[in-house]
């Protein structure tokens, strides 16, 4: 029996290969962006689950002393039925995790964690410009799962000055050679290389190149004496196996305030009254989360996240467009079902009964979902760079071949097969031969289900159109909005001297003197911190009562002028003038928004008490430092000449490549040897919004398919309703009715149900879009030209996928039309 099915169903495909094609397509194209997205999501969870007691190794976290605007818990997508990421601090100080480990024995191991700033890695004459590098305990290979392929896990890290590099950074310093002994020398220090561990996996947080000690560091023993003023490293501990997570949870809130007691008293002392009234409704927590837990977090302090709204946003698109497909699916079967009634009838004559014709067509659709999913995975593996691409993931054809993968993929089919096969199926077993076999008459199908299902597709299409229009426009805003400064043909290179050397000043003035001879150079300036990388001191400063974070920026004299920031008010910094300088007189020039906070308190030449002493000497146009998802923060400048961070070269118009390639040749001399890091800063601004950029690309590419598998299940309904009215079209055009006016007459109904859709789409886009758009400081405002061009876009793809059949019908000859019947 499940033979003779196949067989029929094998010559059904056959038969109707438009058809055929048009359900195989639809469905391929769903299954191959749902397989995608499963390997995707099982990817990300699979971030640090490898190690053997991932399920016992937690994050500590605890209350932001310093959220001083009170930031709300964040939710993906702001939808309010979605678990909230509290606003939590996960940086302590480095006494802490020795003290946690005596308080609570329930933790078997604890381990501290920090990652200091890029720098260059050199072995002899070779240097590597390395910015994966881990400063930690001596229990790091044994507290973490990381293969080591030289050396013994308890051992590797038992000297103060032993270093662990990766096989990576072994090929590039010693080209294949045993390291284990060698000396190599990391920012100002000599470390001997004791172990090699194997790269780290793609799915890990802990992708460090280079692993030293944190005690080797010779700020350690000043930050211990310091105690809990001082936090800058991560602290993690392992629960036992017996341990009680509610009872260590219950422990830790009570003894935080213990451990903090001294920064809880100063806080509260300073507070301003709108901050205390939050502390006392959110009193001081010292809690844990889980490792495996840390890589969905909106929170990019951590070294390796992605957002929980990419994420939601990535598997709703995929139900989506499986769901459309489904519903398409559907409605091409039914629009087929008249054209088999003969068939059912003689079945059910020669005693078929009504559960066999259903099982036949539901194994048709089996079937077609079948090989729709043999061709997903070829699908799926050639679209897989384009998906990396989008996702910025380095998926591999194994990662997404894998056997949890392929059994996600046949749920899939599973599901899609029940929500496409059974209304069909039973629709087609219900039908009695006695109402048309061996009657010239046809069986007519109500299209209100139907149409219903064409409503639901086409309103989740539009809206895909209406926030892939959005996000376009806001992602056109922030790229060319202007920022308050010069971006362009700013050419960024990195000081890699160690931090407190007087090497960067020589390098500085040998720059000066390059510029000189160099024409394709038009200035030079430079600061502590990188521009388009969060380069800043963020200070804790009151004013008027109330606490703020204002940024600190250490420059040169030429800064301002390089990066066309404009005076307002006051002067700017001059070599001229000593005291711009001196330390003593700490003078600052500040941003309109530290100006305007200040208001009245804002008095030049003179030190202020809220600026911690600094003496104000000009004020300079806002500009936008931080990515546009954040408001302009407070802040200030002051001259810094004895470290130089980032050098900022301004060149000419023109061939950059070659100006570049110039520079770079110079580079070595003019710095000692130095690795050439550079960037540019137009280049590094944009980079801020790459992650929006992919996700908009992504969300466009789903509008593009749910709009296709759409206009596909239109094309079903035009022929549902060509067959449905094909007499009363032969009769019309017998009677004088145009091709025009019978075009119109079967296509009133889909350019209704068309503009009830769009009307439908255009609230719940408002509302998700405006949820999206609360992420950013500066934003477009939702106007009538977005549902407009979505509208119009839903329109036209209505009319191209319904204008076939229509037409075909209204040019039949009459004398056929009426015949068919």
């Amino acid at each position: 029996m499940l033979q003779n099915y196949l067989k029929v169903s094998l010559r059904g495909l056959r038969r109707d290969p438009v058809y055929s094609a048009i359900h195989l397509a639809g469905l391929s194209v769903a299954l191959a962006f749902g397989l995608l997205t499963y390997a995707f999501v099982n990817h990300e969870r699979s971030f640090d689950r490898f190690h053997a007691d991932a399920d016992r190794i937690y994050r500590f976290e605890s209350t932001d002393f310093f959220d001083f605007e009170g930031k709300p818990a964040l939710r993906p997508l702001n939808l309010p039925f979605f678990s909230a990421e509290e606003n939590h601090s996960f940086v302590f100080p480095v006494i802490f995790g020795l003290e946690i480990k005596q308080q609570l024995p329930e933790f078997q191991d604890v381990i501290r964690m920090t990652r200091p700033y890029e720098s260059v890695v050199k072995y002899g004459v070779t240097s590597v410009y390395e910015k994966a590098i881990l400063h930690t305990d001596a229990n790091y290979f044994t507290f973490f799962s990381l293969p080591l392929t030289l050396g013994r896990p308890e051992q590797v890290l038992a000297g103060l000055h032993n270093a662990v590099i990766s096989e990576g950074l072994r090929q590039k310093l010693f080209a294949g050679e045993n390291p284990i002994g060698k000396a190599i020398h990391y920012d100002g220090r000599v470390y001997t290389v004791s172990g090699v561990m194997q790269n780290p996996p793609s799915n890990t947080t802990l992708n460090a190149e280079l692993v030293v000690r944190l005690e080797s560091d010779p700020s350690y023993r000043e930050q211990l004496e310091r105690r809990y003023n001082t936090s800058n490293v991560y602290t993690l501990g392992k629960l036992r196996a017996t341990a009680s997570l509610p009872q260590t949870t219950a422990k830790l809130a009570a003894v935080g305030p213990q451990l903090f007691k001294e920064m809880i008293d100063d806080v509260q002392k300073y507070a301003s009254p709108e901050q205390k009234s939050r502390l006392a409704h959110k009193p001081f927590l010292l809690t844990i989360r889980p490792l495996v837990d840390t890589h969905f977090s909106f929170n990019e302090r951590w070294n390796c996240t992605v957002s929980p709204t990419n994420v939601y946003l990535l598997v709703s698109i995929s139900v989506l467009i499986l769901l459309v497909a489904g519903l398409n699916y559907i409605i091409i079967s039914l629009s087929k079902l008249a054209g088999r009634l003969q068939e059912v009838g003689v079945r059910k004559v020669v005693g078929a009964s009504p559960q066999q014709l259903a099982v036949q067509l539901w194994l048709e659709t089996v079937l077609v979902v079948g090989l729709a999913a043999v061709i997903s995975l070829f699908l799926a593996l050639v679209l897989l760079p384009t998906f990396n691409a989008l996702t910025d993931r380095t998926l591999s054809v194994f990662d997404v071949l894998q056997i949890g993968n392929l059994l996600g993929l046949l749920a899939m089919i599973g599901a899609v097969s029940v929500l496409a096969g059974i209304y069909p199926a039973l629709l087609f077993a219900r039908f009695r031969p006695t109402l048309f076999l061996g009657q010239n008459r046809t069986y007519k199908i109500n299209p209100l289900v139907i149409q219903g299902m064409m409503g639901v597709q086409f309103v989740l299409s539009l809206m895909l159109v209406m926030a892939g229009i959005t996000m376009h426009r806001q992602l056109t805003f922030i790229q060319e909005k202007d920022l308050g400064l010069t971006k362009d043909l700013v050419l960024k290179i990195k000081n890699l001297q160690p931090f407190g050397t007087d090497r960067g000043s020589l390098v500085y003035e040998r720059l000066l003197r390059y510029q000189a001879t160099n024409p394709d150079v038009v200035m030079i300036a430079s600061s502590a911190g990188a521009y388009g990388e969060d380069g800043f001191n963020r200070n804790g400063t009151t004013i008027k009562g109330q606490k703020y974070w204002a940024l600190e920026q250490a420059i040169d004299y030429h800064f301002f002028d390089l990066m066309g920031i404009k005076l307002r008010q006051g002067r700017l910094f001059s070599p001229k003038i000593s005291s711009d300088s001196a330390k003593s007189v700490k003078a600052v020039v500040v941003n309109e928004t530290l100006a305007k906070l200040l208001g009245d308190e804002l008095v030049f030449n003179q030190p202020l008490e809220a600026l911690n002493g600094r003496t104000i000497i000009g004020v300079v146009n806002d500009h936008n430092i931080e990515p546009l998802t954040k408001a302009i923060l407070p802040a200030y400048y002051k001259i810094a000449l004895w470290y130089q961070g980032v050098f900022y070269l301004k060149l000419t118009p023109g061939n950059l490549p070659d100006k570049v390639a110039r520079i770079a040749r110079d580079w070595p001399q003019l710095s000692d040897g130095q690795p050439f890091e550079y960037s540019f800063l137009d280049q590094d601004l944009a980079a801020r919004y790459r992650d929006y950029e992919r996700w908009t690309t992504l969300t466009q590419l789903a509008t593009g398919i749910a709009l296709l598998i759409a206009a596909l299940g239109l094309f079903g309904l035009a022929g549902i309703q060509a067959i449905n009215r094909i007499k009363e079209v032969g009769i019309r055009k017998i009677m004088g009715a145009t091709v025009g006016q019978l075009w119109l007459l079967l296509n009133r109904r889909t350019l209704a149900l068309v503009a009830v859709s769009f009307g439908l789409a255009i609230p719940l886009s408002t509302w998700l879009m405006n949820r999206w758009l609360a992420n950013f400081a500066y934003r477009i405002d939702l106007n009538w030209t977005i549902f407009a061009l979505a509208g119009g876009l839903g329109f036209l793809v209505a009319l191209a996928a319904v204008s076939y059949h229509t037409i075909r019908t209204a040019l039949m000859n009459p004398v056929e039309s009426l015949r068919t019947e």
